[in-house]
């Protein structure tokens, strides 16, 4: 009898077949392969076990977490904080005073210790000790020199005129001609006005200021502008100084000042420092000019004062304690009897100009002010340009030194047009 027919197998089993027949053939090898790495491993927790079972000796004083504290990166963290936030430096010391006087005794007790030993170690507080790694970084904005402020230039109504040929001379009415009542048949008389001329010429301005090239070379263009700068805010307060104050010839060279062209009627010594006082001052100046027909407002005079007179009128009260100036001062624009107050520190008795008795006010019809300006005001730099030197009290050259030389030059001069225009009052200080 014919044996039955073999029935083909499937894919599947096939595959089946096949995975059973190397896995027995290769388990051999892979036993092999893997014993010794088994044999590792036990060898390994058995180690681990018997650490676990005999514990090391206790870590020395300072190990890293007693020095360093739990979180030591955030202990670290926190203390240049605190330094920054008291002196803006990361000095330890700093830190510390700042830890002991605002932190809780519970967390300022650990982190004490860590600046403790830190100080020991390389610190960015100590120059030394290798606070000379850490680079500084420089604001690029100056804190800038505190100076007196210039007012005259920009008081409401002030004229400025245009003077390019450096002098100029104005025609000027100095008397009137009359008119009387006469009879049907009487003879007239005759009478004639009078003129004259007021004449200006500038006076001329200058500042200079000598740089070393290697400051120029070194140090950027910021030292350029800075000096610029400088010269052009202490010539703006110099003539400022003289349109208020100076008297040539005592002055040399410079324009007359208000304080000097003004009538000598209308300057007078204050009467107090009461309120009544003061009051009669203040309504006094006002009548001075306004009664020497100067079309006096509001919107074109005004006072001139120091900060301190300011605010010593600012504190004039009543018996019964109301504060009479307040309300004006208090205002955008302070004003005194409705007039606007300009204050000036220029006029601060403690500036030598103005001597400790001679506390000025004034009040002045500003139209009536002219500045006569060449218009022409330079900043000019000159590299190895020579200069007058008072200490060698000679000619120095800028080429042999390796020096630069910046100048402010400036021409002008002021005129009051009127002597009656305005009015002082001396003895100001407070």
């Amino acid at each position: 009898m014919a044996s039955p027919a073999a029935v083909p197998m499937t894919q599947d089993q096939l595959k089946a077949l096949m995975n059973d027949t190397i896995k027995d053939a290769l388990a051999p090898a892979i036993k092999a392969e893997l014993e010794p790495l088994t044999k590792a491993q036990g060898e390994m927790r058995a180690d681990i076990a018997k650490a676990m079972a005999h514990p090391p000796a206790a870590e020395p004083e300072f190990d890293r977490k007693k020095m360093l504290g739990k979180f030591h990166f955030g202990r670290a963290a926190r203390v240049m904080a605190m330094a920054t936030l008291e002196n803006g430096t990361k000095d330890i010391g700093a830190a510390e005073h700042a830890i002991k006087r605002d932190w809780p005794v519970s967390l300022a007790e650990p982190t004490l210790k860590w600046t403790q030993h830190v100080k020991t170690t390389l610190t960015a507080g100590s120059a030394t000790a290798a606070g000379d790694m850490v680079i500084p970084q420089y604001d690029p904005e100056w804190i800038e020199l505190l100076r007196n402020n210039a007012v005259v230039r920009g008081l409401p109504g002030i004229r400025t005129r245009s003077m390019p040929r450096g002098a100029i001379s104005q025609r000027k009415q100095t008397g009137a001609a009359t008119a009387s009542y006469q009879g049907e048949t009487d003879r007239m008389t005759p009478s004639n006005l009078t003129v004259g001329k007021a004449n200006m010429s500038y006076k001329k301005l200058t500042a200079i200021t000598v740089v070393g090239n290697d400051l120029i070379r070194f140090g950027g263009p910021d030292v350029d502008q800075l000096v610029q700068e400088d010269l052009l805010a202490v010539s703006a307060l110099r003539e400022d100084k003289a349109f208020l104050l100076d008297n040539p010839p005592t002055d040399a060279a410079s324009p007359q000042g208000i304080r000097y062209q003004t009538l000598g009627a209308n300057i007078a010594a204050t009467a107090g420092t009461s309120l009544a006082n003061f009051q009669t001052d203040a309504t006094g100046m006002v009548t001075d000019v306004q009664k020497r027909n100067l079309p006096v407002t509001p919107q074109n005079s005004g006072f001139i004062l120091s900060v301190s007179k300011f605010w010593a009128i600012y504190a004039l009260a009543t018996t019964t304690g109301d504060w009479m100036f307040k309300a004006g001062l208090e205002q955008a624009q302070p004003t005194i009897l409705g007039f606007p107050a300009f204050v000036s520190t220029q006029l601060e008795v403690t500036n030598s100009w103005i001597g400790a008795n001679g506390g000025l006010m004034f009040f002045a019809h500003f139209p009536s002010l002219v500045i006569w300006d060449s218009l022409s005001r330079t900043v000019e730099t000159f590299r190895g340009g020579a200069y007058y030197d008072p200490s060698l009290a000679a000619v120095a050259s800028g080429i042999s030194n390796d020096e630069t030389v910046i100048t402010c030059i400036a021409e002008h001069d002021f005129q009051q047009r009127y002597q009656e225009a305005a009015s002082i009052r001396t003895g100001m200080a407070v």
